[in-house]
């Protein structure tokens, strides 16, 4: 019989928890006006990376009910921000609201090049009908722009006055808060799982996130993946990148037990950012070599399913025989890289069709089963299928 806990006993466990968390996250409360919000961005004290940006971004009906809700008193929900060791404020959550009120202003720069993000004159509000054409100064608008009001000086003064209010994660507390709370905040927005891990790689190291995505970037990496331009703009091809990364990587002991592949990915991605010993330039040049040589042989046949009775490849790119295909090249590259160039596409091919007519991987794929019943199994069909010998 299991022990059954007393009301004293499991309170105290509570408790302690409690306790101890709390001890490791530190918050504080700041208001401020938005002239003082937008002096911190201008000086890069205030950080709203431009990857969230696209992310998040607001048609501008939502801009414009923004606005209206700040000319109106409305109060704003907080702004949630990390602070960081060099004591730079990250945006956790309340990217589109500071970007809707800076771009509204003509401050909002956007990509890497930091060009000012040119804002559209306002649409009319619920409440605020006249604020249909209203901008912030006519100096931003692009030549020949339609008919337009300019907010006069009192009514700029009053907008730079409002206040925000900001909640501060401080940078003592534990390095993971500050991903929980983004996944908390963010949880209903539309977000992929790929998006809101980009989110959190910028949040971590950004210099990671942009080295994913040059990968991801890579002419035989996308012709061999072939994704649909939504899947690209869910980021599903950085997705992959780090699927064959988390794979390649990984010791067949790490997939035993895989509950959540989201998760997987997650935690390998955090562990890549962490490691010291993560190899970048070798990681890079292994990628480049492995979709090289499958762009060559097979090209956007690499992954879709084979048709033994036609002959030929056929159908939508399958995540199965990609993680398959792409973890028995890594874990076999010494072995492929040493071939003759000129071997090499023939021999890829059997090795890839062979993928298709072996029977473990013909019973671990499929719909309906899930990630701890297919990884590890391809990961295994990969490291036995793509061996050379010795």
């Amino acid at each position: 019989m299991p022990k059954q806990m007393t009301f004293q006993e499991d309170h105290m466990g509570l408790q302690e928890e409690i306790v101890q968390r709390s001890r490791e996250i530190h918050t504080d409360r700041y208001s401020m006006a938005i002239n003082e919000a937008l002096s911190m961005y201008e000086n890069a004290d205030l950080e709203i990376h431009p990857e969230f940006q696209r992310i998040f971004r607001w048609g501008l009906q939502q801009q414009s009910r923004l606005i209206e809700s700040v000319f109106l008193g409305i109060p704003i929900p907080p702004i949630f921000v990390a602070a960081r060791k060099d004591g730079v404020w990250d945006v956790v959550d309340g990217v589109q609201r500071l970007s809707t009120l800076f771009r509204f202003m003509g401050a909002l720069r956007k990509g890497d090049n930091g060009k000012i993000d040119p804002p559209e004159p306002l649409v009319a509000g619920d409440y605020l009908k006249s604020l249909n054409g209203v901008v912030w100064s006519d100096s931003e608008l692009p030549a020949g722009e339609g008919d337009y009001t300019v907010l006069s000086d009192a009514q700029q003064r009053f907008f730079k006055r409002a206040r925000l209010d900001f909640q501060i994660v401080e940078h003592t507390s534990d390095e993971q808060a500050k991903f929980d709370l983004f996944q908390r905040l963010n949880s209903g927005a539309h977000l992929s799982e790929q998006e809101a891990r980009n989110c959190l790689a910028v949040m971590l190291d950004p210099t990671f996130f942009k080295w994913l995505q040059d990968l991801a970037s890579m002419s035989a990496f996308q012709e061999t993946v072939s994704i649909s331009e939504r899947q690209e703009e869910e980021a599903y091809g950085v997705e992959l990148a780090l699927r064959y990364l988390s794979i390649a990587t990984a010791e067949r002991s790490d997939l035993t037990g895989l509950a959540d592949v989201g998760e997987f990915l997650t935690a390998r991605m955090r562990g890549f950012i962490e490691s010291e010993d993560f190899d970048r330039d070798f990681e890079r040049n292994r990628f480049n070599d492995i979709f090289g040589w499958l762009n060559e042989a097979l090209g956007e046949s690499s992954f879709k399913r084979y048709d033994f009775t036609k002959s030929k490849h056929s159908g939508r790119f399958t995540v199965s025989a990609f993680e398959s295909v792409t973890a028995g090249l890594a874990l076999n590259y010494a072995q492929w890289r040493a071939l003759d160039p000129g071997a090499r596409p023939k021999l890829l091919n059997q090795r890839v069709q062979a993928v298709w007519g072996d029977s473990t991987f013909q019973s671990r794929t499929g719909a309906g089963k899930s990630a701890d019943l297919r990884i590890p199994h391809m990961f295994e069909v990969g490291q036995r299928l793509f061996s050379l010998g010795e």
